[in-house]
C-alpha cells in the first residue's frame, strides 16, 4: 500500500508539472493599441514661437538668451546673426559686449548733432505668462511720463519673412524702469518679432533726434530679418 501511495504521488506531481508548463506557453497579450498606452509621451513644441503661443508651451529649456549672447563683435559690421536670424546692420553702430544675460546683442548708436547717443538692443526671452504683447506695451509706456494723460503707444502690424512683427513707438519724457531718469524728448522703437525661437525684441532707445537720424537704418534691420543660413 505504501508503494502504491508513492506511485500515486509521483503521478500527481508529473501531471501538475505538465499542466503548469502548458499554461506558461500561452501567447503574450497583444501590445496596447496606439494612444492607449498609460506611459506619458513627450510633447513636441510648436516650431513657431512667440506671442501667439504664450501660455501654451511647456518647453522653455532652449529659450534663454544667455546661450546666444554674442561676446565678440560680429565679423562683418554690416550683418548681425542672432538666435537663428540674420539682419543687415549699420557699420556706424558701435558694438558693445552685452550688459546682462537678457541681451543677445547691443550697439551704441552715434548721436545726432547736439544730442546724446542712443542704444540698440536685441533680446530673446523665454515664453511666459507675463510675456504678452499687451503686458510689454504697458510696461514700456509706464516708463514714459505724460502728466495726467496716459502715455500712448503707436503700434504697426507687419510681416517680415513670414514672421509677424508688431512695431511699437513711444515718445515723451523717458523715466526708465525706476522712474529716475527724466530724459526729455526721448523715443523708443521696439519691434516685437514672433520668431521660430520665440519672442525677439529689437529696441532702439534714445533722444528723438538721434533715433530719427537712424530710423531708416533701424527699419532696414527689421525689414531685412531672415532665417540664418
Amino acid at each position: 500500500m505504501k508503494c502504491k501511495s508513492m506511485v500515486e504521488r509521483a503521478t500527481l506531481a508529473i501531471f501538475l508539472f505538465l499542466l503548469t508548463a502548458s499554461c506558461s506557453d500561452s501567447p503574450a497579450p497583444p501590445p496596447p493599441a496606439p494612444g492607449a498606452s498609460s506611459t506619458p509621451t513627450a510633447q513636441t513644441p510648436s516650431p513657431q514661437g512667440g506671442f501667439s503661443n504664450i501660455g501654451k508651451r511647456t518647453d522653455t529649456s532652449a529659450r534663454t538668451s544667455q546661450a546666444h549672447s554674442r561676446k565678440t563683435p560680429p565679423p562683418d559690421p554690416r550683418v548681425a546673426t542672432f538666435v537663428g536670424l540674420t539682419a543687415p546692420t549699420n557699420p556706424t553702430w558701435r558694438w558693445e559686449p552685452p550688459k546682462n544675460n537678457m541681451r543677445v546683442i547691443n550697439w551704441t548708436v552715434p548721436a545726432a548733432e547736439g544730442a546724446e547717443p542712443a542704444e540698440l538692443v536685441i533680446s530673446n526671452f523665454p515664453e511666459a505668462a507675463g510675456n504678452t504683447r499687451e503686458a510689454n506695451i504697458n510696461r514700456w509706456t509706464s516708463q514714459f511720463y505724460s502728466g495726467d494723460m496716459p502715455t500712448e503707444a503707436n503700434v504697426t502690424e507687419m510681416t517680415v519673412a513670414t514672421m509677424p512683427v508688431a512695431l511699437v513707438e513711444i515718445n515723451g519724457e523717458y523715466q526708465g524702469m525706476g522712474g529716475g531718469w527724466h530724459k526729455e524728448n526721448y523715443t523708443m522703437l521696439v519691434a516685437m518679432v514672433d520668431a521660430p525661437v520665440g519672442s525677439v525684441f529689437i529696441r532702439l532707445l534714445g533722444p528723438r533726434e538721434t533715433v530719427d537720424q537712424h530710423r531708416a537704418a533701424y527699419m532696414e534691420l527689421v525689414d531685412g530679418l531672415r532665417p540664418a543660413p
